[in-house]
Parts: structure tokens; C-alpha cells; sequence
């Protein structure tokens, strides 16, 4: 009985170990990328803002538009959207600011509730994942190694990061710059009745602006089907943002 009893925490002690290997070798591939990009693993991830212009298709329309955005994590964001959908023009904003969001027209600003706002919360949670300063510095999440897959015809490896009530995102980085080209979870569509889908993001044609290298292409993918095409552009880390840019438009 003595025996048995060793031989199952053996393993059990094993298991953990082989865990906690893997969970080094994965926030390893993250600091690789946070180096990769100019930045130093443990420091806090910045106020962000940037300026985009592309295409949106999804519902059975297609857009293209303009539109400014800024990100203070872990929790609060802003954009305004610009375009033109036949002879309407469109302005859209719409803020997070932790538990409560809200989206305006310009003429009138509703409360975001229920699937929207989950859904609209794990869009922000996918920023700040995206941003991996947050893997180094912040608790509650578990990182693993998982099997990479070519993007754009070039190897990867990847991480899976999972958290308390948020979706598990995996990321996938170029093995040959160890930079991040593509992440990927499992997001709710509005436009199929909050169905479960594949929502995948791919980062590309990065350039480097203040010493940082930043992508400046970005390409959805949800459900097999593009998206969002765009470019993003005046990307500014540590920007000074005034909170009440996060208040009801």
C-alpha cells in the first residue's frame, strides 16, 4: 500500500513539474515577443492610441471606414468610426469603461447589455491579452504552450492564455522574429444570433515607430469569412488620454 501510495504522488509531483516547465517555456515565447517588439518584459503596459482606415463586411453589408481609437488597460476603450453605407454617412462611437458600455450615433446613446456586452468586453480583454506586457506582469493568468501553424506560410509557435471568466486566446509568433502575427478565440456573432464562432486576428507588416516595432496591418477573420481588412496608423504608446474620453458619449 506504502508503495502505491509513493508511486501516485510521484507522478502526481511529476505532473506538476512538467506543468510549470511548460508554463516557463510558454512566458518565455512572451517575453521573446515583448523584446522582439522593443519593450522589457514586467513593465506596465501603456495608454494607447492609433488611427485606422479599411473595410468592414459582416450582416450582409460592406463598409469602408475611418475611425480613432484609444486603450487604457486592462478594462477601458474608445473608438469613433467614420463611413459610408450608400448615401448614409455613418458615425459610430463607442466607449468601454469596465462593467458598462455604451454606443452612440451621434443623435442618441444606448446602454450596452447582455450578449453585446459580453461580447464587447472580451473584444477589450483581447486588446489588453494582445498588448502581452499584462502576461508578465499581472496574476490570474495560465500560460501553455500549444501547437504553432503557418501563417501567411511561415512557422509559428504559440501560447494559450486562460483567465477566470474570459475566453482562452491563443497566440501564434513568428519563430523566425518572435514577433505576434496572429491570435485567435472563441467569440460570440451578432450577426448569427450570438452564435460561437472562430474569431481569428491577423498582425502584419509591422514598421518601427519610436523604436517600437508596431504592425501596421490587421485582418478578422470570423467564422472562415473576412471581416475586417485595415491599416492602422499614428500608433502612440504612453499616450496621455483624458478619462473622461471613457465616459457615457
Amino acid at each position: 500500500m506504502r508503495s502505491c501510495l509513493f508511486a501516485v504522488a510521484a507522478v502526481a509531483a511529476l505532473g506538476l513539474t512538467s506543468r510549470a516547465d511548460d508554463a516557463a517555456d510558454a512566458k518565455a515565447l512572451v517575453e521573446k515577443a515583448i523584446k522582439a517588439r522593443g519593450d522589457k518584459p514586467g513593465e506596465q503596459l501603456p495608454a494607447l492610441t492609433w488611427k485606422d482606415s479599411g473595410k468592414f463586411t459582416g450582416g450582409g453589408f460592406a463598409m469602408n471606414y475611418t475611425a480613432d481609437w484609444a486603450f487604457q488597460g486592462p478594462d477601458k476603450y474608445r473608438f469613433t468610426m467614420n463611413g459610408t453605407f450608400g448615401e448614409a454617412k455613418l458615425t459610430i462611437t463607442a466607449v468601454v469603461n469596465g462593467e458598462k458600455a455604451w454606443q452612440s450615433d451621434g443623435k442618441a446613446t444606448e446602454e450596452i447589455t447582455g450578449d453585446k456586452l459580453e461580447y464587447t468586453k472580451n473584444e477589450v480583454y483581447a486588446l489588453w491579452v494582445t498588448g502581452l506586457l499584462p502576461l508578465t506582469t499581472e496574476k490570474g493568468f495560465t500560460l501553455a504552450t500549444a501547437k504553432g501553424k503557418d501563417v501567411d506560410g511561415k512557422p509559428t509557435a504559440a501560447v494559450t492564455v486562460a483567465r477566470e471568466k474570459r475566453p482562452t486566446i491563443t497566440l501564434y509568433f513568428d519563430k523566425a522574429t518572435g514577433l505576434l502575427v496572429k491570435t485567435e478565440y472563441t467569440a460570440k456573432d451578432e450577426f448569427q444570433k450570438w452564435k460561437p464562432v472562430l474569431d481569428e486576428t491577423f498582425l502584419g507588416d509591422y514598421k518601427e515607430v519610436g523604436g517600437m516595432k508596431v504592425f501596421t496591418k490587421l485582418k478578422v477573420v470570423r467564422d472562415g469569412k473576412t471581416m475586417i481588412e485595415t491599416t492602422l496608423s499614428d500608433q502612440k504608446w504612453g499616450a496621455k488620454i483624458d478619462p473622461k474620453a471613457f465616459d457615457k458619449p
